[in-house]
């Protein structure tokens, strides 16, 4: 039994976790401005509008930020941990769900610029492949790396600036966000 209670966390929380990890994509393409018509943008729109288009005619956008969507991934959150407390320890704590909610969606939004550095940089190995996903991920982490780039400069040609950024984004997660998300869990389930 406890295999199968094991089993059914697991895709609970990689399904949800995927889904939302393309929403906060979604939401940081808007902010950024990226390029609508690029493939990976047309992709993610594709596979986000069902569920975020019929949101946006009650909750429509404020500024550059899809309240949508963000809705959306924080009902995505809730409920994937609710799911999660009645199969792996109980009935769940109101707030301790939304602290988790909310720790664990900065935790993937912030993955989702970790990530994104990545693999720009492995891209930048391979000069024949700039192509629309390197451009893509350059939009996508414009906001984090302009403010390193204007301390960080080359070294004999080389790029560096994404390494702080990296450590930076990877200490934010251990100071500030796993504390969080243990607070959720000692709320949620004590």
């Amino acid at each position: 039994m406890e295999a199968i209670i094991n089993a059914l966390v697991f895709l609970i929380n990689t399904v949800a976790d995927l889904y939302v990890f393309v929403l906060i994509a979604r939401i940081i393409l808007v902010w950024v401005h990226a390029d609508y018509y690029n493939p990976m943008t047309q992709f993610i729109a594709k596979i986000t509008d069902f569920c975020v288009l019929p949101l946006k005619r009650v909750l429509p956008n404020y500024k550059d930020l899809e309240l949508a969507t963000l809705l959306l991934i924080f009902m995505i959150q809730i409920v994937k941990f609710f799911l999660i407390g009645i199969l792996a320890y109980k009935l769940p704590h109101i707030f301790g769900l939304l602290l988790l909610a909310f720790s664990e969606t900065l935790k993937l939004t912030l993955n989702v610029f970790f990530y994104a550095n990545l693999m720009q940089v492995i891209l930048s190995w391979f000069p024949n492949v700039h192509n629309e996903i390197y451009n893509l991920l350059a939009i996508i982490t414009a906001p984090i790396m302009r403010p390193i780039r204007r301390y960080v400069h080359p070294v004999h040609g080389f790029d560096i600036s994404p390494i702080p950024a990296l450590i930076g984004l990877q200490l934010i997660v251990i100071l500030f966000v796993d504390p969080l998300y243990a607070a959720g869990m000692y709320l949620a389930f004590r």
